[in-house]
């Protein structure tokens, strides 16, 4: 895997224009990707081979009660579409949370203002993700869509793994749109990765079943002078000494800001940190 280290907000933009196939996930510091089921199950020492039931018994309970909280109805079915909304307000799920955007996934990164290590922006190749799961052959788009349809099957494996359907014959890692949106997803140009298996962290996952490299390359951001369409996986890594520049000055100037990411009072209240910095 590659991995640049960026000096200026001006790498941030060149990266931005040239990585055009990639989905992005920002991380304060720099540990494997994790759900956060799989983190909170290994930090309770739940035994590998319980994970599935765990997992299940989650949703089950989160069918059963969220009637008391919302008006929603899901179909029994949906099980994707039940963890994404478990994943909205903070339950331990199997889906990993990615965006579109470099700019959403760098906020993430740095966002906490307090924090006094390097952050990452972890970045993979959507498109070869994509025909990993589903080979373009395979899908008839009457309308030339092959990755619309594409992601349709995908989103239908994924709901086979969480129904216990589809196991051996789904590819180890599928990007996930879920098919309703909530506010705060669609304004993070959200979606999600979606592992088999819920004790392997992606990074292991990208070693053995695609062929990435766990060792890192070091390489200059101006290695990135065109569109990387077959660059797979790239870690960039943002230091400690740029998070407030960033924050406060590249961030807030494009308007991404909690206020604007999480809409709501609870998204207004984490934005008033701001003002701190405005009127002190």
């Amino acid at each position: 895997m590659k991995r640049v280290t960026i000096a200026s907000q001006d790498d941030i933009h060149l990266l931005a224009r040239r990585l055009d196939f990639h989905i992005f996930r920002g991380d304060k510091e720099d540990r494997p990707i994790k759900s956060k089921l799989a983190r909170t199950l290994e930090a309770l020492g739940v035994e590998r081979g319980n994970y599935k039931n765990r997992e299940n018994n989650l949703i089950r309970e989160f069918r059963s009660r969220i009637s008391l909280y919302e008006k929603i109805a899901f179909r029994e079915d949906d099980q994707i579409g039940c963890c994404s909304l478990m994943q909205h307000y903070g339950a331990p799920t199997r889906l990993i949370d990615f965006t579109s955007s470099l700019y959403v996934a760098l906020f993430f990164a740095v966002e906490d203002i307090e924090h006094k290590k390097d952050s990452v922006i972890w970045c993979l190749n959507e498109m070869v993700i994509r025909d990993h799961a589903i080979n373009r052959d395979a899908v008839s788009a009457t309308d030339g869509n092959e990755a619309q349809q594409q992601h349709e099957k995908m989103r239908s494996l994924a709901n086979g793994v969480l129904l216990s359907r589809t196991a051996g014959d789904c590819s180890s890692l599928l990007v996930v749109h879920p098919m309703m949106k909530n506010e705060r997803l669609s304004r993070q140009q959200g979606l999600f990765i979606f592992p088999r298996d819920i004790d392997k962290s992606v990074n292991d996952i990208l070693a053995s079943d695609f062929s990435c490299p766990i060792d890192e390359v070091a390489c200059n951001v101006s290695a990135f002078d065109k569109v990387n369409a077959e660059e797979f996986a790239l870690k960039i890594i943002i230091p400690k000494e740029l998070r407030r520049e960033l924050l406060l000055g590249l961030l807030h100037k494009m308007n991404l800001i909690h206020e604007v990411l999480f809409p709501g009072i609870d998204g207004f209240c984490k934005s008033m940190f701001y003002h701190c910095s405005v009127y002190s």
